[in-house]
């Protein structure tokens, strides 16, 4: 249909064109390293499974930018499918599924993170495909229902990081539910279902996941957590509705939250409200724990994800159960027409092409290792790992705890050395004494940060050239010689 193709081309255009971020070539790494241990090592936080989608991609067809990102791509069209059975299923009509649909397909966070080199996307679909499958299994109550529900916990769990607080939340809705119905049979059969799981799951998490994810804990500890207070839920509903916002609207998102509520009272509903439920009530708690940021819209997309289905397809159950009575159907279908210009009003400035962060800085490391010669190149902080990604030579990784993802490429290179901001003056003025030119390379920094730098460098010599490109800073800096611009 039309609103799946467009979904779908909003995806795919310039899928390719920017060059990986830093986030995204410490990812892509994993995909050049040689042997166990070393792919052990490079694929840090990211599932196990979604990381060897990727290897089986780079060796399948040549490794590019477009290849390598098509894994989230497919992902983000699978949630855009599941969307639609979804919001069908629970509204009971074909309106909720279509417009579960629209708002992923054109969900500004959906869309930049289908071109962007992380599990998100996944993480959203077995999301909404585990919510889902649990709706089917209380409405037929049949062992094979139930089944799938385990079957998409368990082995979405090394594809999808989130996996572990969905699980907990839609096996805690099947128990709500079970018991509310007082079916002892179905009751013992989720018990068991949700022991397995957990073992599974726990089993996973210490073996697969935690022993890469403590090293995260000083890049973690600087994001934003929920206050153990009633001033922590306010936050939290403050956090959840600017993610929504942007597809929703601002009235779209108070509406779905109202209609989430009001299909809650229908039997059939009820389990997938109740996990909803549970699952923000459990994203707040582990907030204030400090386990989970809510400053992080990546983090929670698949619970945003979640929420823009459901509460759309909510949308549609009322719009469609107004039509019982004329008036109400009609004051309903007003109301709908109101929300999707607000949503139209909405998306026009905020659904861009491009994905969430580029760093366009491929051609900037061809061009030192072209040009360069035995001029020392600097690499900024974490232009390292960019630069290894598209260095020719197969990169080695050496583990560094003291980093967020436990691990550095190594520089087999002497004449290439990392620096930070307060270490970059010395280290070239020092270069400078035994070498007519330096090189300087920076990734993901602001322009200001940009401008810093090179004053920078302005003063321990003469920076003859200066290239910039979306998110990527290339200096030379020279004794003696004339100032200049251009490409180095």
């Amino acid at each position: 249909m039309p609103l799946a193709l467009a979904g779908v081309w909003l995806r795919a255009h310039e899928l390719g064109t920017w060059s990986l971020s830093n986030d995204e070539a410490w990812v892509a790494l994993c995909t050049r390293v040689e042997g166990v241990r070393q792919f052990w090592l490079a694929i840090a936080s990211t599932p196990l499974a979604w990381a060897l989608l990727l290897k089986i991609d780079a060796l399948a067809v040549e490794a590019t930018e477009t290849t390598l990102r098509a894994v989230p791509f497919a992902f983000g069209g699978l949630t855009m499918w599941v969307a639609y059975r979804a919001g069908e299923r629970f509204a009971g009509h074909r309106l909720g599924g279509v417009l579960a649909l629209a708002v992923v397909a054109f969900d500004p966070l959906s869309i930049w993170y289908a071109k962007f080199l992380k599990q998100y996307t996944a993480e959203a679909f077995f999301c909404v495909l585990a919510v889902d499958r649990a709706a089917v299994f209380a409405e037929r109550r049949e062992r094979r229902d139930l089944l799938a529900v385990a079957a998409v916990l368990a082995l979405g769990l090394p594809f999808a990081n989130a996996q572990l607080f969905v699980a907990p939340a839609v096996l805690g809705a099947l128990l709500v539910d079970t018991m509310w119905r007082r079916d002892g049979r179905t009751l013992r059969a989720v018990l068991l279902t949700t022991a397995a799981v957990g073992a599974w799951a726990v089993v996973y998490h210490a073996l697969a996941l935690a022993p890469r994810l403590r090293v995260a804990g000083v890049y973690w500890a600087r994001q934003v957590y929920l206050p153990a207070s009633v001033e922590g839920m306010h936050l939290l509903w403050r956090r959840l509705s600017s993610m929504l916002a942007p597809t929703l609207g601002e009235w779209g998102t108070v509406v779905a939250a109202s209609s989430l509520a009001v299909a809650s009272m229908a039997p059939r509903r009820r389990v997938v409200c109740v996990a909803l439920l549970l699952l923000v009530a459990e994203v707040a708690v582990l907030s204030m724990l400090r386990r989970v940021p809510v400053n992080q819209p990546r983090v929670l997309l698949f619970l945003t994800t979640a929420l823009a289905v459901y509460g759309a397809a909510a949308v549609g159950f009322v719009v469609a159960r107004a039509w019982t009575r004329p008036v109400l159907g009609t004051a309903a279908t007003l109301g709908l027409a109101f929300l999707g210009y607000e949503a139209v009003q909405a998306h026009r400035a905020r659904v861009p092409a491009r994905p969430a962060v580029v760093d366009d800085a491929e051609s900037f490391v061809r061009l030192a290792q072209d040009e360069r010669h035995a001029d020392p190149l600097l690499l900024h902080g974490k232009a390292r790992y960019v630069f290894a990604y598209y260095d020719r030579a197969r990169p080695v990784l050496d583990r560094l705890p003291s980093v967020a993802i436990g691990w550095v490429p190594r520089t087999a290179d002497p004449s290439i050395l990392t620096v930070n901001e307060r270490a970059l003056q010395a280290t070239a003025k020092q270069l400078l004494v035994a070498h007519p030119r330096v090189w300087f390379l920076a990734l993901g920094q602001r322009s200001d940060v940009e401008d810093r730098l090179r004053a920078v460098l302005a003063r321990v010599g003469t920076i003859t050239h200066t290239s910039r490109r979306r998110g990527a800073l290339l200096v030379t800096v020279t004794r003696g010689e004339s100032a200049g611009t251009g490409s180095p």
